[in-house]
């Protein structure tokens, strides 16, 4: 007998699972995915016990007769792709036809479904056995996925805790509802309602659901438009910055997907307006011809091709970066801002003695996921914990929409006048509106850094040295920086190879003689050697921002109230003067609410 056999359908179909189902939060996806397909415009979602005991989808589409609802369990039975010409115009969220046999066969699936028209259909499967009875409901499908993993006890074994599956799934349902700002989502987590949005095709108001009404006004609108693609969406302002890439959220074509060169445009939009350690908050919504995407390069569809990806990517690099150097966004004091956490999460009872969980956001990009701890407070177990309310009043839309109207406006730098220093580092001065608070060491770095700029961007004066600098490099860097020696050349610095291993440098910019250069060339030489990529624009932004910073005002320096007058001066020239060259902020904003809170006064 022959060692090749063909498996059985049940087999197969679990072994799909394995690439489709990975946890809970796959399964709500899909579920919802067909949803949508299906025409909803309301969505309804229940987790129970993190999504292990059930897992409830019902949604107002357009629902299923009893032929189509039986073949929608069968594998590759779809609706969506006919023909091979449709793989390569894919307008649907879901084509392969694998999520209902998938989740069928490491669950206990029942679907109730109605056209709206004659009577619904029921259909219960169990142990690879199908039961099918009639139903009454109105138009519209209800999914309910129970004791998911029960024939697969080793999936089931690597699930994480009720927490960070929560987690996962929340971040699924976020992404989904803001992709479809269009359609109403709610959301629970063992009967209580996280959020929900209205479908009134307003993503800065879903945006304000799912994080907070001061999220939403942080953010500013973006929009650009052209024969090939149309960029929308909203970015956060500086301030708005946080520990990971999970908030750089990137939607094609009302898809939720993971572009690598777009985040890394964003990166380097934001790389002048915060530290180079923390990310933006970004929604941005890419629309582009079904036929230059490819969906069908990824199981679970969270990766794509993009023909024009290059295009794309420069056009989100300059829509952000100069949105940004439009605005000009303060940072803002936040004395008085709410602390409420980056996204909610449910919390089990058995959590209520010891609540510091290790929750795994779902980062894009699956080399970057990591284990963020989340500390809590201690909460006793006599306490009564109350369901999470989601305070639907609370969403000012007038008052979002009207910040809105006063960003577009002209933006122009405060009227600042100096008052004094605090312990000779902060420059404090009276504004129309509160008080401003100025890093003086930030601030000239600026400065330092545009002048250096506009130096180093047009021709660049260099200077000879009278003793060469000599290095001795091992071999193998020497090979590296003989391939490399040009990009040096080009921010004058001038390198002579001698042998295996000696180097000797010659000119230098001339800015460079006023500070340590040995160190710094050193530094450069290194970084050229040990980098695979070398980026001249990073490089030159390495050189200059080293530069301004080593020739700044430094902290704990006393200044008289003209040479404040004059930082102020120079700084509100600069066509960036909130940030330095490395993110940090150079003002700070307090506003006279902010301190008449803080006293206390009357009226509040």
């Amino acid at each position: 007998m022959g060692k090749i056999q063909v498996m059985d359908s049940h087999l197969a179909n679990m072994i799909a699972a394995g690439e489709v189902i990975e946890r809970p939060s796959s399964v709500v996806k899909e579920l919802v995915e067909n949803a949508l397909d299906a025409g909803s415009k309301h969505i309804s979602v229940s987790i129970f016990e993190a999504g292990r005991k059930k897992i409830v989808v019902s949604d107002d589409g357009s629902g299923m007769d009893k032929e189509d609802a039986i073949l929608s369990f069968k594998r590759h039975a779809s609706s969506k792709l006919l023909n091979d010409r449709d793989l390569f115009r894919i307008k649907t969220m879901g084509f392969r036809g694998e999520a209902l046999p998938s989740i069928s066969s490491v669950s206990k699936v029942t679907m109730l479904t109605s056209t709206g028209e004659g009577v619904g259909t029921k259909i219960v499967i169990e142990n690879d056995q199908m039961k099918v009875e009639e139903a009454s409901l109105r138009k519209g499908t209800q999914m309910i996925v129970e004791e998911l993993f029960y024939n697969t006890p080793v999936r089931l074994k690597f699930l994480k805790t009720d927490v960070t599956e929560n987690a996962n799934t929340l971040e699924v349902m976020q992404r989904l509802a803001m992709s479809r700002s269009d359609v109403c989502f709610d959301f629970y987590i063992d009967n209580r309602l996280i959020f929900q949005t209205t479908g009134r095709n307003d993503l800065l108001e879903v945006i304000a659901r799912i994080y907070s009404n001061d999220t939403a006004k942080k953010m500013i609108p973006v929009h650009f438009e052209n024969y090939e693609f149309q960029i929308s969406g909203y970015i956060g302002k500086p301030e708005l910055n946080k520990s990971n890439r999970y908030f750089m959220i990137t939607i094609l074509n009302s898809r939720s997907v993971y572009l690598p060169k777009v985040q890394k445009a964003i990166m380097e939009a934001y790389s002048d307006f915060i530290f180079n350690s923390r990310y933006p908050f970004v929604v941005l919504k890419i629309d582009v011809e079904y036929n230059l995407v490819d969906v069908n390069v990824h199981p679970s569809k969270r990766e794509v091709r993009l023909s024009n990806e290059e295009r794309i990517t420069d056009a989100v690099y300059s829509l952000i970066k100069d949105t940004l150097l439009e605005k000009k966004p303060l940072t803002e004091s936040n004395l008085y801002k709410s602390q409420s956490n980056e996204s909610p999460l449910m919390l089990n009872d058995s959590s209520l003695d010891k609540i510091n969980e290790k929750v795994s956001l779902l980062l894009d990009d699956e080399e970057d996921k990591q284990e963020i701890e989340i500390t809590r407070p201690t909460i006793s177990k006599n306490i009564q914990v109350e369901p999470i309310k989601v305070d639907y009043t609370s969403l000012d839309e007038e008052i979002i929409k009207e910040e809105i109207k006063e960003e577009k406006k002209e933006v122009k730098m405060p009227l600042l006048t100096p008052l004094c220093q605090i312990h000779d580092t902060y420059i404090v001065c009276e504004g129309e509106d509160g008080f401003y608070l100025i890093d003086q060491h930030a601030a000239q770095e600026r400065v330092n850094y545009e002048r250096l700029t506009k130096q180093l961007n047009s021709k660049i004066q260099v200077c000879q040295l009278l003793v060469p600098i000599v290095m001795n490099i091992s071999p193998t860097e020497m090979m590296k920086l003989k391939e490399r020696i040009d990009l040096l050349n080009q921010i004058g610095i001038n390198i002579e190879l001698f042998g295996l291993n000696t180097i000797r440098v010659n000119e230098i910019p001339l800015f460079m003689k006023e500070n340590n250069e040995e160190v710094y060339i050193e530094e450069l030489i290194s970084q050229v050697i040990t980098k695979d990529k070398i980026d001249l624009d990073s490089l030159r932004k390495h050189v200059i921002s080293t530069f301004a910073c080593k020739s700044s005002i430094k902290a704990n320096h006393k200044l008289s109230i003209k040479e404040m007058e004059d930082v102020i001066k120079q700084l509100f020239n600069c066509s960036n003067p909130t940030c330095c060259p490395h993110g940090r902020p150079t003002i700070v904003h307090f506003s006279k609410y902010d301190i008449e809170k803080m006293f206390k006064r009357s009226g509040l």
